[in-house]
Formats: structure tokens, C-alpha cells, sequence
């Protein structure tokens, strides 16, 4: 199991073989799909085991299981990988079952993600999209230092656009 990197109360991990009802679920669940492209059972097993082979890819980047340290509990899954409509883009994406809502635990997760992804892995730049409708995922991407830059045509419709990237570095002192 390699871990790709935690909080005080979240564990993100690649997801193991043994994994794979766990992610389907979730895929089944109509309201945790309201926002998203819903996926037939086949398609959700196939979407994992390309997961599962992504993993060997070693860039770091891919869909990873997001677990509750304190009791190991499945809370959803989360990505940073190179998004399906621009390629040159890092997305930044997640599904949390719903006893998880409301208890800020999807900004955790984003902040978390964005932490990885600029100081760890060393990427410039994390983009991510939402529903049009999807005001709680929207607040969860401002608070976790994205910032609303317009409307995209993704996912077969338009929907806002976000982004967050590496702060400037200072310039030493006396330098121009």
C-alpha cells in the first residue's frame, strides 16, 4: 500500500486489488453521482483496474482511496491526474460518501492535494471543474486556494473553472 500523503484525520492511499468494491460502490451511489458522468458497473471496474495500472507509471500523479485514520473507514475517492479534456492540465477531483459532508472534510482533502501536488511532486499548476450547480464544491475549491477563472466546455457542458498555482518565488533582497 503506498501512501500518498495524510492529515490529522485522512489517509490517501493507492488503492490495493482487495479495493475494488469499495470504488465501485461509491460509483453506484445516484447522490454521490449527481454532479458527475454516471458509470455503469462495467465501466466502474474498468476505470479501476486502469487505475491500478496508472499506478506503475511512477509520476506521482493518478485516483487514490481517501480512508479516515481514526477507524480506517472508506470516505471516497479522490484524483490529481492529467484531466480528460486538456491534457496539459492537472485536474484535481473527488467523491466523499455523504456521511462525510458538511464536516470539512472534502476541504482537508483538497488542501491536502493541492499541498502534494505544488510542494511535493513539484507541479505548477492544479486545475479543477464542478457541476454549475454544485455550490459546496465550489466553496470547498475556494477555501483550499483555488480561484475561480472562468467557464470551461468539459464533461459535455460549461462549468466553472478553477485554478491554483506555485506562488512566485521572492527575489532575494537588493536584487531586481
Amino acid at each position: 500500500m503506498n501512501i500518498i500523503t495524510q492529515t490529522p484525520r485522512l489517509l490517501i492511499r493507492e488503492f490495493t486489488a482487495e479495493d475494488e468494491v469499495l470504488s465501485t460502490v461509491i460509483d453506484a451511489d445516484d447522490r454521490l453521482t449527481q454532479y458527475v458522468k454516471k458509470r455503469t458497473p462495467q465501466e466502474s471496474k474498468q476505470v479501476f483496474k486502469d487505475t491500478l495500472k496508472e499506478y506503475q507509471n511512477g509520476s506521482g500523479l493518478g485516483r487514490w482511496g481517501v480512508f479516515n485514520i481514526a477507524d480506517n473507514d472508506f470516505i471516497g475517492v479522490c484524483a490529481l491526474k492529467p484531466s480528460d479534456y486538456d491534457k496539459s492540465r492537472i485536474e484535481l477531483g473527488y467523491r466523499l460518501h455523504l456521511k462525510y459532508w458538511g464536516q470539512g472534510v472534502a476541504t482537508e482533502l483538497a488542501e491536502a492535494l493541492v499541498s502534494y501536488g505544488l510542494n511535493k511532486i513539484g507541479l505548477k499548476e492544479i486545475c479543477a471543474v464542478t457541476h454549475p450547480q454544485n455550490a459546496a464544491s465550489q466553496r470547498v475549491l475556494i477555501k483550499a486556494g483555488f480561484a475561480r477563472e472562468g467557464i470551461v466546455f468539459w464533461y459535455g457542458e460549461d462549468v466553472p473553472f478553477f485554478r491554483v498555482e506555485t506562488p512566485p518565488k521572492p527575489s532575494p533582497e537588493g536584487r531586481a
